[in-house]
Parts: C-alpha cells; structure tokens; sequence
C-alpha cells in the first residue's frame, strides 16, 4: 500500500509551514504501508497540478493533504 501526504511550503513571510513540518515527521513506512511525503507550493493554480502529476505518477492507494488554515 502507498499513501501520498502532502503539505504546503512557507507562504506569507514565514520560514516554516506547519503543515509541512507535521507530514516530515512521519515515518517513511506504518504498519506495511509506504509513506510518500510530498511539500506542495501555496500557489493554488500550481499546487493542484503537482499533486495530481504525483498522484498519476504514483498510482497511491491513498492521498492525504494536510493544511493551514490562516
């Protein structure tokens, strides 16, 4: 089983994301299960294409985005 999780870049002058520090901390396997860790940009007309473009690269059994919300 693959599971691609996303989270986002820095945006708004800050150095970190914590979206993006919560998926680098996950194993890079969970009981058998791959875990493709994948930063996207917080750009909304790219973001959407990368994860696609992954997603069909991939083939995941699963796909979870985390986020921010401001």
């Amino acid at each position: 089983m693959k599971i691609l999780v996303t989270g986002f870049d820095p945006f708004g002058g800050e150095s970190t994301n914590p979206s993006w520090e919560a998926v680098k901390l996950l194993p890079d396997n969970i009981n058998g299960a791959e875990i493709i860790k994948m930063e996207i940009p917080t750009v909304f007309s790219k973001a959407g294409n990368l994860v696609i473009e992954k997603i069909e690269e991939l083939n995941p059994d699963a796909v979870i985005s985390i986020g921010q919300a401001g």
